[in-house]
């Protein structure tokens, strides 16, 4: 079902009463009006990097709601609902991840203000040279338009399946609110925004967690065996939560934003923290779906599993935590995006650096043209839960030159083979998948393999860097 003709068909099927439009209709104008605020006497770098000025709340609110977004709601209780308990060691992962990311993150700091770093790839450029600046911001800029794509589609089709909306009407309501904020007050909005959307997230995690421990409490501890856990899984799983966190252009942003070493230190402890906490929650959701709801797409876990816990009265609240998990997430990715064009694209191609004043006009067009696009994609593409895993495996590459960069002198050669054969393994993939029966299967039960980009960039990382030594012999 695509087209105007059926953007509002569904409303009046809605199951939403007058109250829950009434609680989203406030939801979205206070998103609004904080984005609006937030621009009032900003200078060119509040729109750029917060004034570089982010305080503790505002570090972990962000960090932790740019985390759990519309497309983490749906590939995370689709592994719940595929893998059962295990799926758990992601969050867990991801929060190990965030303390050990620190000394590193205290590093960026000690080089990022004086100059100037705005994206991951100001780091690889100041490190490694210019050519292999630009390659990683080309990876990044694949990396996270397929993660705003999957942004979009997932949110939506999550609110079409709880509301009895169309799937257009969510996709267009997000859309709008996401680049009238952005536009307004820039990464300030974010900030702001984020603070907002995550206290939301968690009131209504709370009061899933009130529910679970209450009417549903026997119904939760029956989800609740650790007997189930598969070993192997967990490993790979935990494993996976600690290396995204270095291929994530938005943590090293709040880095370069923050206001201080003790707000990024005690910043990713309560990352790490919230992050377990909202985890757990919708590890809950995903085996809801798992125990109880059998037969259905994985994709569809997590709208089954929480109509399964919430109470009907609810929905509302239900409906404004994927709102808020959508908006937190697709606005970080935006800006990642915009400001990567105005920074590693515009000031490294054109051999000069932009003043503040065009870099923040380039970053403004940049948000109106991805959000214009990922809502045309998101229009016509619906399905796409393939391609969080293909741009995953697109993603790792950048990791192990990225860490390497901290410890060692990597040269730029090492680090360009590094960066071209991880993506380069992941195509030969999809050329093997293409040739199955099923090549979109094939590749969604395959997805361990496109997460071994990390270990073919890490050969060709060592292979090349032992060979410019050899030759200086």
């Amino acid at each position: 079902m695509s087209g105007t003709a059926y953007l509002f068909t569904d409303l009046p099927g809605s199951r939403l009463c007058p109250f829950d439009i009434l609680l989203l209709t406030l939801y979205a104008l206070t998103c609004l009006g904080i984005g609006l605020y937030a621009s009032r006497r900003k200078t060119d770098s509040d729109f750029m990097i917060a004034g570089r000025k982010i305080g503790i709340i505002g570090f972990v609110t962000s960090v932790v709601a740019s985390y759990i977004g519309g497309a983490a709601l749906v590939a995370y209780t689709a592994y719940v609902y595929r893998f059962g308990i295990s799926a758990i060691a992601v969050f867990v992962g991801t929060a190990i991840g965030f303390i050990v990311f620190i000394p590193y993150a205290l590093k960026l700091r000690k080089f990022s203000g004086d100059r100037e770093f705005y994206t991951l790839s100001d780091w690889i450029n100041f490190k490694m040279g210019k050519t292999v600046g630009l390659t990683s911001a080309v990876i990044l800029m694949v990396v996270y338009s397929g993660m705003l794509l999957n942004q979009f589609i997932a949110g939506s089709s999550i609110l079409a399946n709880i509301s009895g909306w169309s799937y257009e009407t969510g996709l267009l309501i997000s859309s709008c609110i996401i680049a009238t904020y952005l536009l307004a007050g820039g990464f300030r909005s974010v900030i702001r925004t984020d603070i907002f959307q995550y206290m939301v997230m968690l009131v209504m995690i709370v009061l899933l967690g009130v529910v679970m421990m209450g009417d549903r409490r026997a119904f939760v501890m029956e989800l609740v065996d650790f007997s189930r856990v598969n070993i192997g899984m967990t490993i790979a799983f935990t494993a996976f939560g600690v290396l995204i966190i270095f291929q994530s252009a938005e943590y090293w942003q709040r880095v370069y934003g923050a206001k201080s070493d003790r707000v990024v230190k005690s910043g990713l402890i309560g990352s790490a923290i919230f992050t377990l906490l909202t985890g757990f929650a919708i590890t809950m959701v995903g085996l809801s779906a798992h125990v109880h709801v059998q037969g259905v797409e994985a994709k569809d876990a997590f709208a089954e599993g929480l109509t399964l816990l919430m109470p009907d009265k609810l929905l509302g609240g239900a409906l404004i935590l994927i709102f808020a998990a959508i908006m937190s997430s697709a606005d970080t990715q935006i800006f990642v995006l915009a400001s990567s064009v105005a920074v590693d694209w515009v000031d490294k191609l054109s051999g000069k650096k932009s003043d503040s004043k065009r870099r923040m006009k380039i970053t403004r067009l940049g948000i109106i043209g991805f959000t214009g696009l990922s809502f045309i994609g998101a229009w016509f593409l619906r399905d796409l839960v393939a391609v969080i895993v293909f741009i995953t495996g697109i993603g790792f590459s950048i990791i192990p030159a990225a860490i390497a960069s901290f410890h060692w002198k990597i040269r730029s050669r090492a680090a360009m083979a590094s960066f071209i054969s991880g993506p380069a393994y992941v195509f030969i993939l999809l050329g093997v998948a293409a040739c199955q029966p099923q090549p979109f299967e094939f590749f969604k039960n395959n997805a361990d393999l496109a997460i071994l980009s990390i270990v073919v960039s890490v050969v060709f990382l060592v292979l090349f860097q032992l060979i410019g030594k050899k030759e200086i012999k």
